[in-house]
């Protein structure tokens, strides 16, 4: 209680001394240089703020209090007025802004061992992990060729990328295999388009000829899915895609899943105005919502409308979104 009022004590010293030597230049005492009088005051002031700064410095300043005492008393001697409302301030920010409590218990914990046995339990990240071991060339070519080989089980829509990737790997073996993996799989869609070709040519109804353009549609777009065409041949297939997919809603079939595919071509050639409408017209026909929620976000994100990005990814479930679109969400939702 004392140390509190000496330290107020010091503290309207300082502000009267600063006022009386301000006061002392507009009022002059007769046959007394007015400067004289000021410095005094002025040095009376500078004075009391040190005494008062230093007297209320926290704990762990105390051990600089001598150094404190004279950085503020010279400071305040030749910045009258200023130097006072300086170190005023300060004050002022500190005790509206205090330090939070540093109690947070800290405690040494030991490193958590590597349990070997229970590698062969862990069933997620499969990919992961067999990407990780295709992408390193210093691992051996036994080691690789045996991830190749496991990569087939994977879908096609998780492991296409990586297996173009390796059509250019120095180890001859993984190539061919790679290259035998993305042959067979682009042979399998091709086979199904020629069957379902001919049973568009065989369609007799309207009807049948919705879904032959419908299944036509989906099949050459998954060769834009799974990266199996570029170039020229991408371009063809996309204009197919779009081809199919408009003669299948003039037909009226699957109209949500074919607005879904022309909203998605229409993203691929940047017209995101168009890919809305057609994303719109699949929500209007209820497509799945979290299924669009993506395509919409950068629908906004390609038109600029940044607002509109965070509602939408809310409606994804952080949990079961996909490790490609969760760091996306994470993003936009801080």
């Amino acid at each position: 209680m004392a140390k509190m009022l000496r330290s107020l004590l010091f503290g309207v010293l300082a502000l009267l001394a600063q006022g009386k030597a301000v006061y002392s230049l507009w009022h002059p005492l007769g046959g007394i240089d007015p400067m004289v009088v000021f410095f005094v005051w002025q040095a009376l002031a500078a004075l009391a703020t040190a005494l008062f700064v230093s007297d209320i410095l926290p704990p762990h300043y105390r051990r600089a209090r001598s150094g404190a005492f004279v950085h503020v008393f010279v400071i305040c001697l030749f910045l009258p007025v200023a130097g006072l409302v300086l170190f005023l301030s300060l004050i002022l920010v500190a005790l509206m802004f205090p330090t939070p409590p540093d109690d947070v218990p800290i405690e040494a914990v030991e490193a958590p061992q590597f349990a070997t046995y229970l590698v062969s339990r862990v069933t997620h990240g499969t990919g992961a992990r067999l990407r990780a071991r295709l992408e390193n060339l210093r691992a051996p070519a036994g080691d690789r060729v045996a991830a190749l080989v496991a990569m087939q089980s994977l879908p096609s829509r998780i492991s296409s990328g990586l297996l173009h990737d390796l059509l250019s790997d120095p180890i001859e073996e993984i190539r061919l295999l790679a290259y035998g993996i993305v042959d067979g799989t682009e042979k399998e869609i091709m086979q199904k388009i020629f069957v379902a070709r001919a049973q568009l040519e065989r369609a007799a109804g309207g009807s049948e000829r919705g879904l032959a353009c419908s299944r036509l549609a989906e099949l050459y777009w998954e060769l834009i899915y799974q990266h199996l065409v570029q170039g020229e041949v991408y371009r063809y297939t996309l204009e197919q895609v779009e081809s199919f997919a408009q003669q299948a809603l003039a037909q009226g079939q699957e109209a949500a899943v074919m607005c879904y595919l022309l909203g998605r071509c229409a993203l691929l050639r940047n017209a995101a105005e168009r890919a809305e409408e057609f994303f719109r017209r699949a929500q209007a026909l209820r497509f799945p919502a979290d299924r669009l929620a993506p395509w919409l976000a950068e629908v906004a994100f390609l038109k600029g409308d940044y607002e509109r990005i965070p509602p939408l990814l809310d409606t994804l479930n952080k949990a079961t979104a996909t490790p490609f679109l969760q760091p996306i969400v994470r993003y936009w939702s801080q």
